[in-house]
C-alpha cells in the first residue's frame, strides 16, 4: 500500500477535533493535565522516545479530554513514527474517540468511533482493512501497546487503590478487563533524570501482568510490560 493513501498528521488530528465545539475554542478553554517525554526501551535497550500532551476542558458530565503524543522508534525494520490521539467524555473519561497514524518502517492507520452502545474500530495496514465492534461498557478506557501516557486514564479511575477498568486494544482486536490493585502507596521510582516518589501500581488483565508507577496526581512516571519487553521511563518528574 503506499503511503499516500494515510492522512497526515494534521488532517488526522482534526478529524477527530471536529467532534469537539472547534479547534480555536478547545485551545481557548483547555486546561493542561499533563505533559512529558518518555523514553522507550525494548527488552533493555533504547529505542526512542514519546512526547505527549494531556489537555481538558469543562469539568464533570461535560467533561472532556484530549491526550496526544509523538512518538518516535528505532525497530528492526526501520524508523516508525506514531502518532496517537485520544478523546475521553465525562467523569468517567471513557473513550469517545480515537485516531492513530503509523509511519515509516510500518504504515497503519486505526480509528475507533463510539456509536450507540457500542465501538466501531477500523483499522487499516498493508495487509488490508478490517472492521470490529465491541461492546460500550460504561468507563471504557484505551490501551494502545507501546504508547504509555494512556495509562494516565488507569490511574485516574482508582477508587481506595484499586479499580476494574474495561479496556480496549484495537490494533490487537482485544476486549478486556483490567484489574488495578495498589502494590505500594508510596516508593522511590527511578526516572531517567534522577527519582521521584510514586505510587506502584499492579494490572492484571488480557492473560498478562504491567506494572505501573504514577505521581500522587496521577501522572504517569513508569510502565513496565515484561510480555511484549516494553518499558517506558519518564525523562523527569512531572
Amino acid at each position: 500500500m503506499s503511503p499516500s493513501r494515510f492522512a497526515s498528521g494534521p488532517v488526522l488530528a482534526l478529524g477527530l477535533l471536529l467532534v469537539l465545539p472547534s479547534p480555536e475554542a478547545l485551545v481557548a478553554q483547555s486546561v493542561p493535565v499533563d505533559q512529558g517525554t518518555f523514553r522507550i526501551l525494548s527488552n533493555g535497550t533504547d529505542v526512542g522516545t514519546e512526547e505527549f500532551a494531556i489537555r481538558r476542558t469543562g469539568s464533570g458530565a461535560a467533561l472532556q479530554v484530549i491526550a496526544t503524543a509523538e512518538i518516535q522508534l528505532r525497530v528492526p525494520e526501520g524508523n516508525t513514527s506514531m502518532v496517537p490521539l485520544l478523546q475521553t467524555s465525562g467523569g468517567d473519561m471513557a473513550v469517545s474517540g480515537y485516531q492513530l497514524k503509523v509511519s515509516g518502517a510500518t504504515q497503519e492507520e486505526v480509528t475507533i468511533e463510539l456509536g450507540p452502545g457500542r465501538y466501531l474500530s477500523r483499522v487499516r495496514s498493508e495487509r488490508g482493512e478490517r472492521e470490529r465492534e465491541y461492546r460500550a461498557a460504561s468507563g471504557t478506557i484505551l490501551l494502545d501497546p507501546g504508547v504509555a501516557h494512556q495509562y494516565y486514564f488507569v490511574a485516574a479511575r482508582l477508587v481506595n487503590g484499586e479499580a476494574t477498568i474495561p479496556v480496549i486494544s484495537p490494533r490487537e482486536g482485544r476486549q478486556f478487563e483490567l484489574r488495578v490493585t495498589t502494590v505500594s502507596a508510596s516508593t522511590s521510582v527511578a526516572l531517567v533524570e534522577g527519582s521521584t516518589q510514586g505510587r506502584h501500581l499492579r494490572l492484571e488483565g488480557d492473560g498478562r501482568v504491567r506494572n505501573l508507577w504514577v505521581a500522587p496526581d496521577g501522572q504517569v512516571l513508569r510502565v513496565e510490560d515484561p510480555d511484549r519487553g516494553f518499558t517506558a521511563i519518564r525523562r523527569r518528574a512531572p
